[in-house]
């Protein structure tokens, strides 16, 4: 039996890379180095048919501890509420005003 190497979470939206640089600013996550021969992900966009351009982008975690995030142009535009989303804890067991300084300093 073969076991689970990674994991990936994967979005449908309608801006992927505007999507996927969100998660990256909130999360401390990076966008992947381009593909080998492109000098960035602009250039290997570029090189893809115009259908395909812009549809797909995606960010990792630096520590390679967390998923992958993966993010998808869907051509339907959403009509329900999400069935996935992420939920960003910040400051898990704090309580009271030490709790609210810490979701403050984040936000900031």
């Amino acid at each position: 039996m073969t076991s689970v190497k990674q994991v990936q979470i994967t979005f449908d939206c309608a801006e992927p890379e505007r999507v996927a640089r969100f998660w990256c600013a909130v999360l401390g996550y990076v966008v992947p180095p381009p593909p080998p021969g492109f000098a960035d992900w602009g250039a290997f966009d570029g090189a893809l048919p115009p259908e395909r351009q812009g549809s797909a982008f995606a960010c990792v975690d630096p520590t390679g501890a967390g998923p992958r995030l993966f993010f998808q142009r869907v051509p339907e535009g959403k009509v329900v509420k999400n069935r996935l989303h992420l939920d960003v804890r910040i400051g898990p067991g704090l309580v009271g005003e030490e709790r609210l300084a810490a979701l403050e300093a984040e936000c900031a």
